[in-house]
């Protein structure tokens, strides 16, 4: 399965339309359109909406066997031009002062750019990154439920210092769907990775073997299954990372090597 989120309906519209995608008729938290296989859900403005709307949507698919993610959205820059489109290689957080790092995709056509998340709307552009209110809350949200492989942001410039063009609904969903096609390939390359890891299963006797090199908490046995799954399907021996999970020990190491892993395979893919 793959999910979009997006803030507002504008910036899902592109999406909703090349998908066909159906508004869905029960009466749910978010707005969402959806078919078999994919769903676009609404979160609106800011980091609590999207870090909310994403999480309620991971518990409604928790039966998938993977979930591919993309955050698509609107953002400003001091120096790309209106309408370009970018892929989020680094996500900081201004509130926080966390930092994320989504995997790029192995030939992305799209340019790579580091974006920082806000707390209130700002033109106060500086040199070097893009900025928007929900990238950082929901990609912190998002790889509690899905390797990091398989969750992404994608960035359409709606607001410069010479043009402002971010409140504007028509030409927003305009600017998005200018790039629907390299969309498609990016979807593309997500469901090819998330094909892989919704194919493999973890046998129960190596998944105790995991769980017992150390204590892990339920959102790490979130993780460690998702970064397994992926680890499986490039065809890694099993006994290989049990032997240096038990050297580890600790849950927060093994997790953190075997997601060093993941992001080492993807780029090779």
């Amino acid at each position: 399965m793959l999910i979009w989120v997006t803030a507002l309906h504008c910036e899902a519209k592109p999406i909703i339309d090349h998908y066909r995608l159906k508004k869905s008729p029960s009466h749910h938290a978010f707005d969402i359109y959806l078919d078999d296989n994919t769903v676009c859900v609404i979160s609106g403005i800011g980091r609590i909406a999207a870090a909310a709307a994403t999480a309620w949507i991971a518990g409604i698919n928790r039966d998938e066997p993977s979930i591919a993610w993309i955050n698509i959205g609107t953002a400003g820059s001091a120096t790309h031009k209106i309408g370009t489109a970018l892929s989020i290689n680094k996500i900081s957080d201004d509130v926080s002062n966390q930092h994320f790092y989504p995997v790029p995709l192995h030939n992305c056509a799209l340019e790579s750019a580091h974006c920082q998340t806000l707390g209130q709307a700002s033109t106060d552009y500086q040199a070097g990154q893009i900025y928007d209110m929900e990238a950082s809350a929901f990609f912190d949200t998002a790889t509690r439920f899905s390797s990091a492989e398989l969750v992404h942001c994608v960035k359409i410039i709606s607001d410069n210092p010479s043009q402002q063009t971010g409140r504007d609904k028509a030409r927003i969903s305009e600017l998005i769907n200018a790039h629907i096609a390299e969309l498609a390939d990016f979807v593309q390359s997500i469901g090819y990775l998330n094909d892989q890891v919704a194919t493999l299963e973890i046998k129960q006797s190596d998944w105790m073997k995991f769980l017992a090199c150390a204590h892990f908490t339920q959102t790490q046995k979130t993780r460690l299954n998702k970064s397994l799954r992926f680890l499986l399907s490039q065809q890694i021996q099993t006994d290989d990372l049990i032997a240096e999970a038990k050297d580890l020990r600790s849950a927060d190491r093994i997790i953190a090597q075997l997601e060093s892993y993941c992001h080492q395979r993807i780029q090779d893919l």
